[in-house]
């Protein structure tokens, strides 16, 4: 196992590389790197288990758009995809994103911080129709159908 001081080495590697290459612009590509980085430190992973991609579904034309972290368990393969919706500040929480109980759109269903709440998150299972916390971003989601009531009431 590497040290701690050539783990965080290689994370400023990564995100000045990540930054410079990226097809997004230096300042995406930051963002894009810092996330992947953030991410894979919370949940214990390493930099090749995360990957980033722009959130074209809830773009914004202001610094700071979303990113979209895909984090993959090295052992069964299993995929989890995060939303960074504000990847500028480190002290956001993540949001987990699964399918609405309602329209099955893919919407926040849990606030990740480490990994513990991800474990919470899995075994507790996804959020029943409102018994349980959901993050406030779930409502007003774009990724609900056009014709979800759960989130309008949510």
């Amino acid at each position: 196992m590497a040290s701690l001081a050539e783990r965080a080495h290689a994370a400023a590697v990564f995100i000045r590389h990540n930054s410079a290459v990226s097809p997004h612009g230096r300042y995406r590509g930051e963002e894009h790197a810092r996330t992947a980085v953030r991410l894979a430190a919370a949940l214990g992973l390493g930099l090749d288990q995360i990957t980033t991609a722009p959130d074209w579904l809830r773009r914004r034309t202001t610094p700071g758009e979303p990113v979209l972290a895909t984090a993959t368990c090295p052992d069964t393969g299993e995929q989890f995809v995060f939303l960074a919706r504000q990847p500028l500040y480190d002290d956001e929480p993540f949001e987990l994103l699964g399918l609405c109980p309602e329209c099955s759109g893919t919407v926040p269903v849990a606030e990740i911080r480490h990994l513990a709440d991800l474990g919470t998150h899995l075994a507790t299972g996804p959020t029943p129709r409102g018994d349980g916390p959901i993050p406030e971003t779930f409502a007003d989601d774009p990724g609900h159908t056009s014709t979800c009531r759960f989130g309008e009431d949510a």
